[in-house]
């Protein structure tokens, strides 16, 4: 059996960090969530203390990792019209249900927190976080007299993002046309 090369001392900083986070996603791609933070270590050449300098648990870390890979798939809209915001949005978590990894990844977020409490809170926290860059385009929708203003805009995005997790999960990717019919039907279903 060959030995696991000792990792060469890096500086810490945002190259580690990114290595480091990478690492983590390639593993929950491949392996789910049965990596460790010595899996991690090994794949990104990184120290494990330093990642523990930056993340005191797995869980930590996992949660760290899934939050990088949302804000660069699903950066926040900026369209002036809230229903396109919204429709960029939806599209935008569609395009990761077709990623390569991206379904693996959301599989292996939920089979962890099936077992950890501290990642159940960290997914939880990531979702309000995610959800919050929607609700901004549906208030604003809601405002102007697109929505009904009595129903919580986190239960219209949780209704076109929601049945995109579950197929993903279900090996399912989302269609652009699909996406674009589930913003219109949540849409639809909440006009005043």
């Amino acid at each position: 059996m060959t030995p696991t090369p000792t990792p060469t001392p890096q500086r810490r900083g945002p190259a580690v960090e990114s290595k480091v986070l990478t690492a983590t996603l390639t593993l929950l791609a491949e392996r789910g969530a049965a990596l460790t933070v010595d899996d991690v270590a090994a794949a990104s050449n990184v120290h494990k203390t330093t990642i523990y300098r930056r993340w005191a648990t797995r869980e930590q870390l996992i949660a760290a990792a899934v939050t990088s890979l949302a804000e660069r798939a699903v950066p926040p809209a900026t369209d002036d019209d809230p229903r396109a915001a919204i429709e960029t949005l939806a599209l935008a978590v569609a395009e990761t249900t077709r990623s390569n990894g991206g379904p693996n990844i959301l599989r292996a977020t939920i089979a962890a927190s099936a077992a950890s409490s501290e990642l159940v809170q960290l997914t939880d926290d990531f979702f309000r976080a995610r959800y919050a860059l929607a609700i901004e385009h549906l208030t604003r929708l809601a405002s102007a007299g697109g929505l009904r203003t009595d129903i919580d805009p986190v239960v219209v995005w949780e209704q076109i993002v929601n049945p995109m997790h579950v197929r993903a999960l279900c090996g399912r990717p989302t269609s652009d046309a699909d996406a674009r019919l589930l913003v219109e039907l949540a849409l639809r279903g909440a006009a005043p």
